[in-house]
C-alpha cells in the first residue's frame, strides 16, 4: 500500500501544503502542550512590543528632528557664499544669477559682526546680522508666525518700522534670549559697541550707537535666540564700516534637505575665490551627533527585537521535545530531514511574522494617537509630561517613516528565521528509533 506522506514529500517543492498544515497544528495551542503554547504566546507578545517600541521611538525621533530642522532653518539660510572678496557689483550680479537657479527660493546679501549690546542695566555679547528689511519679512520663521505646537516667530512688536528712516533707521530686532538677558522690551534703548575704531577729535574710539527695539523674535532654538539680533543692511554696512562690501550671500532653497547638492553648482557660479557651504557646515558636530543618535537608537532597539526573538528558541526546543514522537512518525512515513526542518522554520517564522505584524499595527496606532496619549498621561500625572517651556513644543512630535516600517518588518522576519534555524536543525536530526522507543 502506498504511503500518503511519502507520496507528498517525493519530489515536492520546499514549503509544500502539508508542511504548512503540520506547522499550523504545531503552532496551535492544545491542553497537552499548554506550556509550549504559553512560551509561543510570550515570544509573540515580546516581538510585538519590541517592534511597536522601535516604530514609536523612531517616529518620535523623526518628529523631533523635523521640528528642529524647521525651527533651525526658519532662522538661518540653507547655503552660504563667502562674499568678502567680491565687489558690490559682483554681489548684485551673483544674487540675480542665484535667484534664477531652479530650486532656489531667495539669495540675500548679509553683513555680520559681533558687538557688545548694552542696556540700562545689563550687557552681553551677541552676533548681529544686517539684512534687507524685505528679506527679513519674507523669512519663513516670520511669515509662519506663531503656529500651533510651537513658540516661534515674532513674539513682541512688529517689523512695520524696521528699515525705515535715514540709512535704514535705528530699529533692531532681538532674539528672545537676548532681550531677556538685557532686560529690554519693545521701544527700549540698546547700545551696540564694536571693536572697529573710528577717528574723532579726541582720538580713536570704539564704534558705538544707540538703537531701539522694534521686535523680539523666537526661533525655538536657544543657541540662536540667546545670541542673535538683526539690523537693516544699510545701517549695518555703515555701522561695521564695510564700505558697500557684504560678508555673505545667504541662500534659501525650496527643499533644505537638498542643500548639499547645491554647493557644487553655486561654487561654480561664485568662483574659486569664494567658499560655499551648506547649513550643516555651520555646525557639523551638531548635525553629526543628530545622525549618530538616530543610528544608535535604531541599533539599540533592533537589539531589543533580537533579544525578544530569542524567546522563540526556547519555545521551539520545548516543542521539539514534546513533539518528538510525532516527528519520528513523520520520518517513518517518508518525511525527509529537510522537510522536518522546514516545518519548524515555518513555526518560528509564523510566530515572528505575526508578532512583527501586530507590533507594526500597534506602533502605527500609538504614533497616530500620540496627542491623546499625551493628554491621558498629563491627566494621570497631574502635570505636563512634555513641558513646552523647555522644548518650545506643545505636543510630542511624531512622524511615521514608511522606510522605517519596512526596515522593522524585514528585520523582525529575518531575526525570527535566524533564531529558528538551530531548533529546526535539531528537530531534523532526531533519530526516529530513539524517539519511538519509549512511546
Amino acid at each position: 500500500m502506498d504511503n500518503p506522506a511519502a507520496g507528498k514529500t517525493s519530489g515536492a517543492l520546499p514549503f509544500s501544503p502539508y508542511e504548512f498544515m503540520i506547522a499550523g497544528r504545531f503552532v496551535g495551542a492544545t491542553r497537552k502542550d499548554g506550556g509550549v503554547a504559553l512560551i509561543a504566546i510570550i515570544s509573540f507578545i515580546g516581538v510585538a512590543l519590541a517592534v511597536a517600541a522601535l516604530i514609536t521611538v523612531m517616529s518620535v525621533m523623526n518628529g523631533f528632528r523635523t521640528q528642529l530642522y524647521e525651527q533651525l532653518l526658519g532662522a538661518q539660510p540653507h547655503v552660504y557664499v563667502d562674499a568678502r572678496v567680491m565687489t558690490p557689483d559682483d554681489v548684485s550680479e551673483l544674487v540675480v544669477e542665484l535667484e534664477a537657479m531652479p530650486g532656489v527660493e531667495s539669495a540675500d546679501p548679509v553683513v555680520q559682526g559681533q558687538v557688545m549690546a548694552v542696556s540700562d542695566r545689563y550687557e552681553t555679547v551677541i552676533q548681529v546680522l544686517a539684512v534687507e528689511p524685505s528679506d527679513l519679512a519674507q523669512m519663513e520663521l516670520v511669515t509662519q508666525g506663531e503656529t500651533a505646537g510651537s513658540l516661534t516667530g515674532i513674539i513682541a512688536g512688529s517689523l512695520g518700522r524696521f528699515g525705515s528712516g535715514r540709512y535704514g533707521g535705528n530699529g533692531i530686532v532681538l532674539g528672545r534670549g537676548v532681550a531677556r538677558q538685557l532686560g529690554v522690551s519693545i521701544d527700549d534703548r540698546v547700545t551696540f559697541i564694536t571693536t572697529a575704531m573710528r577717528n574723532t577729535p579726541a582720538g580713536s574710539i570704539p564704534t558705538q550707537k544707540a538703537y531701539y527695539v522694534d521686535a523680539i523674535i523666537s526661533t525655538g532654538v536657544s543657541t540662536i535666540d540667546d545670541a542673535l539680533a538683526f539690523m537693516p543692511l544699510e545701517q549695518g554696512n555703515l555701522f561695521f564700516q564695510k564700505n558697500g562690501v557684504v560678508d555673505l550671500i545667504q541662500i534659501r532653497l525650496d527643499d533644505p534637505m537638498l542643500s548639499a547638492s547645491f554647493v557644487a553648482p553655486i561654487q561654480e557660479r561664485a568662483g574659486v575665490n569664494s567658499s560655499v557651504f551648506d547649513f550643516t557646515g555651520q555646525n557639523p558636530a551638531f548635525f553629526d551627533a543628530l545622525q549618530m543618535e538616530r543610528s544608535m537608537m535604531r541599533l539599540l532597539l533592533s537589539v531589543v527585537i533580537g533579544i525578544t526573538a530569542m524567546n522563540i528558541i526556547g519555545g521551539l526546543v520545548m516543542l521539539v521535545k514534546v513533539k518528538s514522537g510525532d516527528i519520528a512518525i513523520l520520518r517513518t512515513v517518508g518525511a525527509t530531514r529537510a522537510s522536518i526542518m522546514r516545518i519548524f522554520l515555518l513555526v518560528g517564522a509564523t510566530i515572528g511574522m505575526l508578532g512583527t505584524l501586530c507590533g507594526i499595527i500597534l506602533g502605527v496606532v500609538l504614533v497616530l494617537n500620540i496627542g491623546p496619549i499625551q493628554d491621558v498621561l498629563n491627566a494621570l500625572t497631574g502635570g505636563p509630561v512634555f513641558d513646552p517651556s523647555v522644548y518650545y513644543l506643545y505636543r510630542i512630535p511624531a512622524e511615521l517613516d514608511v522606510g522605517e516600517i519596512f526596515f522593522v518588518s524585514i528585520f523582525g522576519l529575518i531575526m525570527s528565521l535566524a533564531v529558528t534555524v538551530i531548533p529546526a536543525w535539531l528537530a531534523s536530526r532526531l533519530d526516529p528509533v530513539e524517539a519511538l522507543r519509549y512511546e
